[in-house]
Protein backbone atom coordinates (compact mmCIF):
# COMPACT_ATOMS: atom_id res chain seq x y z
CA UNK A 1 0.00 0.00 0.00
CA UNK A 2 1.35 3.14 -1.09
CA UNK A 3 0.74 6.11 1.45
CA UNK A 4 1.32 10.25 0.09
CA UNK A 5 0.08 13.08 0.99
CA UNK A 6 -2.84 13.94 -1.02
CA UNK A 7 -2.85 18.18 -0.64
CA UNK A 8 -0.09 17.50 -3.06
CA UNK A 9 -2.20 16.24 -5.71
CA UNK A 10 -4.99 19.06 -5.26
CA UNK A 11 -4.89 21.85 -8.55
CA UNK A 12 -2.27 19.47 -10.74
CA UNK A 13 -2.90 18.94 -14.21
CA UNK A 14 -3.75 15.93 -14.77
CA UNK A 15 -2.71 14.17 -18.86
CA UNK A 16 -4.07 11.32 -20.76
CA UNK A 17 -2.03 8.41 -22.43
CA UNK A 18 -1.71 10.99 -25.28
CA UNK A 19 -0.20 13.68 -23.47
CA UNK A 20 -3.37 15.89 -23.79
CA UNK A 21 -4.67 17.71 -20.72
CA UNK A 22 -7.53 16.64 -19.26
CA UNK A 23 -8.07 18.97 -16.56
CA UNK A 24 -6.97 19.79 -12.91
CA UNK A 25 -7.21 17.40 -9.94
CA UNK A 26 -9.50 19.11 -7.79
CA UNK A 27 -11.53 16.86 -5.34
CA UNK A 28 -10.67 13.16 -4.01
CA UNK A 29 -13.37 10.87 -2.71
CA UNK A 30 -12.41 8.04 -0.42
CA UNK A 31 -14.26 5.74 1.58
CA UNK A 32 -13.27 3.94 5.10
CA UNK A 33 -12.68 0.36 5.73
CA UNK A 34 -11.88 0.21 9.14
CA UNK A 35 -9.50 2.51 10.51
CA UNK A 36 -8.11 2.79 7.06
CA UNK A 37 -9.32 5.57 4.77
CA UNK A 38 -8.99 4.09 0.51
CA UNK A 39 -9.13 6.63 -2.31
CA UNK A 40 -12.30 5.55 -4.61
CA UNK A 41 -12.26 8.60 -7.23
CA UNK A 42 -10.89 12.09 -8.28
CA UNK A 43 -12.61 14.58 -9.68
CA UNK A 44 -11.30 16.73 -11.88
CA UNK A 45 -12.05 20.21 -13.48
CA UNK A 46 -14.29 23.26 -12.42
CA UNK A 47 -16.91 21.02 -10.95
CA UNK A 48 -14.58 19.32 -8.93
CA UNK A 49 -13.20 22.63 -7.61
CA UNK A 50 -16.75 23.50 -6.74
CA UNK A 51 -17.14 20.23 -5.11
CA UNK A 52 -14.36 20.46 -2.95
CA UNK A 53 -15.25 23.75 -1.59
CA UNK A 54 -18.68 22.55 -1.09
CA UNK A 55 -20.27 25.06 -3.09
CA UNK A 56 -21.44 22.33 -5.86
CA UNK A 57 -24.82 23.82 -6.61
CA UNK A 58 -23.20 27.46 -6.83
CA UNK A 59 -20.55 26.60 -9.15
CA UNK A 60 -23.12 24.92 -11.18
CA UNK A 61 -25.37 27.98 -11.55
CA UNK A 62 -22.22 29.91 -12.00
CA UNK A 63 -20.51 27.65 -15.01
CA UNK A 64 -24.54 27.34 -16.41
CA UNK A 65 -24.49 31.74 -16.15
CA UNK A 66 -21.50 32.19 -18.34
CA UNK A 67 -21.23 29.37 -20.40
CA UNK A 68 -18.49 27.49 -19.15
CA UNK A 69 -20.65 24.56 -17.59
CA UNK A 70 -19.36 21.89 -20.54
CA UNK A 71 -19.13 18.38 -19.95
CA UNK A 72 -15.44 18.10 -19.28
CA UNK A 73 -15.27 20.44 -16.88
CA UNK A 74 -16.76 17.51 -14.46
CA UNK A 75 -14.27 14.28 -15.53
CA UNK A 76 -14.12 11.75 -12.87
CA UNK A 77 -11.16 9.16 -12.59
CA UNK A 78 -11.74 5.86 -10.90
CA UNK A 79 -8.65 5.48 -8.35
CA UNK A 80 -7.26 2.70 -10.16
CA UNK A 81 -6.46 4.88 -13.65
CA UNK A 82 -4.58 7.55 -12.28
CA UNK A 83 -0.79 7.17 -12.43
CA UNK A 84 0.52 8.39 -9.45
CA UNK A 85 4.25 7.51 -9.52
CA UNK A 86 5.30 10.63 -10.57
CA UNK A 87 3.62 13.25 -8.56
CA UNK A 88 4.84 16.21 -10.77
CA UNK A 89 3.38 14.68 -13.89
CA UNK A 90 -0.09 13.25 -13.24
CA UNK A 91 -1.43 10.78 -16.20
CA UNK A 92 -4.46 8.72 -16.32
CA UNK A 93 -4.07 5.69 -18.02
CA UNK A 94 -6.69 5.91 -20.71
CA UNK A 95 -7.67 8.51 -23.28
CA UNK A 96 -9.72 11.55 -22.02
CA UNK A 97 -13.07 10.47 -24.07
CA UNK A 98 -12.78 7.19 -22.17
CA UNK A 99 -13.00 8.84 -18.63
CA UNK A 100 -16.93 9.27 -17.39
CA UNK A 101 -18.51 12.49 -15.93
CA UNK A 102 -19.73 12.90 -12.84
CA UNK A 103 -23.31 14.38 -11.69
Amino acid sequence: MKEIQLELLLGRQVYDVDGKAVGRLEEIRAEARGADLYVTEYHLGAYGLFERLSALAIGRAILTAIGAARPDSKKMVPWDKLDIHDLQHLRVTCSKADLQTFN
